[in-house]
């Protein structure tokens, strides 16, 4: 009886040490969940604590960039964000380079003679309004410049060919000028300043625009070779005449007047290369041989390099802006846009290349470098 009641008595004390035991390893696991909640509370802290640091600290940079400076800081993330170009046409030049500038983009200026548009005004931009590009990139603004001319004609004293000034005329622009200019000094006798030029048969392709693409190849690669170009124009939104454009080159001094046409007829079936000259005016009388011998190289070296119809030479004494010239000129008509088959050929790359090269080829040999 008595050993029943210690046996009992023990088991007791034994059940109280195991609840005992049992409970404290509750308790020691509350604490450390406790404990474990409480760094993890710490580290959160600390980690919001940095990103407001970081924060203030972009604030502060993004206030510093806005402060007496019109060009906006680019972070680095956004180096490859795409931005609208402004439409600056029409523009005073210092404007449209302000505008670009604030808008996030580098300027290039480019003069092209005045001829009637008004000194200092943009005529044209590269890329158009509405082009979207990356910030910092190259935005080209073409201006109406009287001294365009001096301009083009600076070149390094140490160039090759420095006193060879080729003056290339891509014919007529984007608006025709119907006003009326004389054909030549004191002539009663007038004509349109500019027409519009042909439209191609097939391709719709504008004459201003061939011209310019043909004129900006034969440029780069009478370039190459030393030789110094003049433009008249580098854009089709000019204004100026048949005499202005002679005048550019009388003004450049140049060893050769090169005017890029393509021509048009009623016979669709009408194609070939022609090479015009100044000639059977007394106006023109001090330039025509020398225009002559030009014209007959370029047109050889021409019909080699494309292997078009040879349409020949053609002397004119009707246009202004032969008659207007002190310095020897030719006009090349390459080809004909009322053509179906040529009309497409001069909407290649490759076949304005063929036509460049040939037309470089026989400059080159008219001024002796070849």
């Amino acid at each position: 009886m008595i050993r029943s009641r210690v046996a009992r008595r023990s088991t007791k004390r034994e059940r109280t040490k195991k609840n005992i035991t049992l409970l404290s390893v509750g308790i020691g696991a509350v604490a450390i969940l406790a404990v474990g909640a409480a760094v993890a509370i710490g580290v959160a802290s600390s980690k919001t604590e940095a990103v407001s640091a970081e924060t203030v600290e972009i604030s502060q940079e993004m206030l510093a960039a806005t402060s007496g400076d019109l060009t906006p800081t680019i972070a680095p993330d956004a180096a490859t964000a795409l931005i609208e170009v402004p439409d600056v046409c029409g523009m005073k030049l210092e404007e449209a380079e302000t505008l670009l500038a604030v808008a996030g983009f580098s300027v290039i200026r480019v003069s092209t003679p005045a001829g009637d548009a008004t000194p200092g005004i943009v005529l044209a931009q590269e890329p158009g309004s509405g082009s979207k590009i990356g910030a910092g990139s190259d935005v080209s603004v073409i201006y109406a410049d009287p001294d365009a001319v001096e301009e083009q004609t600076s070149v390094d004293i140490g160039s090759a060919n420095t006193n060879l000034v080729v003056c290339i005329d891509p014919g007529h622009q984007v608006s025709a000028n119907l006003d009326t200019e004389p054909i030549g000094p004191g002539s009663k006798d007038v004509k349109p300043k500019v027409t519009g030029g042909a439209t191609g048969a097939v391709t719709k392709q504008l004459e201003h625009e061939l011209a310019l693409a043909i004129s900006l190849k034969l440029k780069a690669r009478l370039e190459a070779k030393g030789v110094t170009v003049v433009m008249t124009r580098v854009t089709g939104a000019v204004d100026i005449s048949n005499r202005q454009r002679a005048e550019v080159a009388n003004k450049a001094n140049a060893a050769l007047f090169v005017r890029i046409h393509a021509d048009g007829s009623t016979n669709g079936d009408t194609r070939g290369i022609s090479t015009l000259y100044p000639g059977g005016n007394s106006w023109v009388a001090p330039i025509e041989a020398r225009s002559l011998r030009a014209a007959g190289l370029i047109q050889q070296a021409t019909i080699i390099a494309t292997r078009a119809e040879d349409r020949g030479l053609s002397k004119r004494g009707d246009i202004a802006g032969f008659n207007w010239c002190k310095v020897p000129a030719v006009l090349v008509e390459t080809g004909f846009l009322s053509s179906p088959i040529e009309d497409k050929l001069l909407a290649t790359g490759g076949y304005q290349d063929m036509l460049a090269s040939g037309i470089t080829a026989g400059i080159l040999e008219y001024l002796g470098l070849q």
